[in-house]
C-alpha cells in the first residue's frame, strides 16, 4: 500500500516503510488490537451472560462484573485512541482508491469510533440507574452524572428496559454490521493490489514488483 497511484504494475516506484511514516503510530497499533481483542470479548462474554448462564445466578453476577469492568476499560482505551487520532494524522488511503470506497471507509471508521463511545456509554448509564455501586476491577467507580436526574431514581422499568434493549441489542448488531464491512474491506483491499493491513501492524509493507 501506498499514497501515490500508478500507471501501471510495473512502474510502481519504491514504496515507504511505516518508518517513514506511511503507517500508524506504535501506540494507536497497540491500541487497535487491544480494543479489537477486547470489543471481541466483550460479545462474548455478554451473549454468555445474556444467553447462557441462568439469571440471578453468582455465576451471571460475576460475568456482569467482569463484563462492566471490560466495559469501562474499553471507555477509558477507546478516549485515548481518539486522543491520538487527533493529534496524529492518519496515514493516506491509496490514491487511486475510487471516491465511492474512500467515502464508505470513511463513514465505517466514523461509525466505529461513535459505537466504540456509545456501547460503554450507554452500559455505564445502564448500570447506574438507581443506587447500586459500580465495581471497576474490585475499585468503586462513580455513577454517570446526570442520569438518575434525567430518569429518576430509581428509574422507571420501562426506561431500564428500552436502555437495555438499545445497549444489548440494537448497538450490537449495528456493531457486527460495522465489524463486517471493516474486515470485508481491509481483505478486498489486501487482494486487490491496495493492501492496507499492514498499515495497522508492526510488518513493513509488501516489496513493490521489480520489473518483468
Amino acid at each position: 500500500m501506498t499514497d501515490r497511484s500508478y500507471s501501471s504494475p510495473s512502474a510502481r516506484p519504491s514504496v515507504a516503510p511505516p518508518s517513514a511514516g506511511v503507517g500508524y503510530t506504535t501506540a494507536a497499533i497497540w491500541l487497535h488490537w487491544t480494543i479489537a481483542a477486547l470489543l471481541l470479548a466483550q460479545l462474548a462474554l455478554g451473549w454468555i451472560m445474556n444467553e447462557v448462564l441462568p439469571d440471578h445466578t453468582p455465576n451471571q453476577a460475576l460475568a456482569e462484573s467482569i463484563h462492566i469492568s471490560l466495559g469501562l476499560t474499553i471507555l477509558i482505551l477507546v478516549l485515548a485512541r481518539i486522543a491520538i487520532r487527533l493529534t496524529h494524522r492518519p496515514p493516506p488511503l491509496p490514491a487511486d482508491m475510487p471516491r465511492w470506497e474512500r467515502v464508505l471507509s470513511g463513514a465505517v471508521h466514523f461509525m466505529f469510533y461513535v459505537l466504540m463511545l456509545v456501547m460503554p456509554l450507554s452500559g455505564w448509564a445502564l448500570v447506574s440507574l438507581g443506587n447500586h455501586p459500580i465495581s471497576f476491577w474490585g475499585l468503586t467507580w462513580p455513577h454517570l452524572p446526570g442520569v438518575n436526574a434525567i430518569t429518576g431514581n430509581p428509574a422507571p422499568k420501562a426506561t431500564r428496559q428500552a436502555l437495555k434493549h438499545f445497549h444489548v441489542y440494537i448497538l450490537v448488531w449495528i456493531f457486527v454490521v460495522n465489524w463486517a464491512l471493516h474486515v470485508a474491506g481491509a481483505l478486498k483491499h489486501q487482494f486487490d493490489g491496495r493492501p492496507v493491513l499492514w498499515r495497522m501492524t508492526w510488518l513493513r509493507p509488501p516489496a513493490p514488483p521489480t520489473g518483468p
